[in-house]
């Protein structure tokens, strides 16, 4: 449980350096429009997540689920959904 949350966290500080207000109070209720992020913001979140974590995440601009996430908690539980790990 302890890895999700620290995982959790180092999400959300990635995510707070995309955002608007400069990523204070972010949490998993956090709505993505109010932090000023964009479909474009949300691209390079992925791309730096995928650095960071040694992952590919399977990520598809044009998947309408994308479209739908209104959430920080909503964002991350997708990447944890998409992302593939890469064997070594």
């Amino acid at each position: 449980m302890k890895l999700q949350a620290d995982l959790d966290d180092r999400l959300i500080e990635i995510i707070g350096k995309h955002a608007a207000s400069g990523g204070n109070n972010i949490g998993r209720d956090s709505a993505i429009e109010d932090l000023g992020i964009d479909s474009f913001s949300i691209v390079e979140i992925i791309f730096e997540l995928e650095e960071l974590l040694g992952v590919e995440i399977n990520f598809n601009a044009n998947d309408s689920r994308l479209a739908e996430i209104k959430t920080v908690g909503e964002l991350i539980d997708a990447v944890r959904e998409l992302a593939v790990v890469e064997p070594n």
